[in-house]
């Protein structure tokens, strides 16, 4: 019982100086960080474009590298490569699944604006070729829906994110 009365005293210790460290690095609160800041003012975004050609539900879209293209991934089976100045579609590829969750562009290298990724409820992350308007790969190794997907800046490593709670690295 000595030994459990020492170790509950050593874990106050230990409290009492994570919150006394905690309290040293709060020099300045976040009202008085930005108290000298002009306010913004009311911010009025209206709708410039509308890209139409989906026949179902969007489920996620992704910008391309140049701000100007972007994917979309749609419950209609559909990517849609959009050039978004002049609303035409660039590139639509059929998926062999309605249920795509998740898209993205390869950002940057060598296939920039040319690799796009789906995720499926299958537990799979497609890779697409829109030169050779094919598939270039299967990210195969999840138990369950691939929900989301990130690509690195240098295009090296995608991540994968699941409904079975793992996040999976590929390179």
């Amino acid at each position: 019982m000595n030994e459990l009365e020492a170790l509950r005293q050593e874990a106050e210790t230990l409290k009492n100086a994570i919150r006394d460290a905690r309290k040293a690095a709060c020099d300045t609160s976040l009202v008085q960080a930005t108290n000298n800041l002009e306010p913004i003012g009311r911010i009025q975004m209206r709708t410039r474009r509308t890209l139409r050609g989906h026949l179902a539900k969007i489920y996620a879209m992704h910008w391309g590298s140049d701000s100007r293209n972007l994917v979309s991934a749609s419950q209609d089976g559909k990517l849609i490569v959009w050039d978004s100045h002049t609303t035409n579609k660039v590139h639509a590829i059929p998926l062999r699944s309605s249920w795509v969750m998740t898209c993205a562009y390869a950002p940057s290298g060598n296939f920039s604006g040319r690799l796009l990724l789906a995720g499926y409820d299958d537990f799979n992350c497609n890779v697409w070729d829109t030169l050779k308007a094919e598939r270039a790969g299967i990210l195969a190794g999840h138990d369950n829906r691939v929900s989301c997907l990130g690509v690195t800046e240098n295009g090296m490593a995608v991540a994968t994110g699941s409904w079975d709670s793992f996040l999976r690295v590929w390179n």
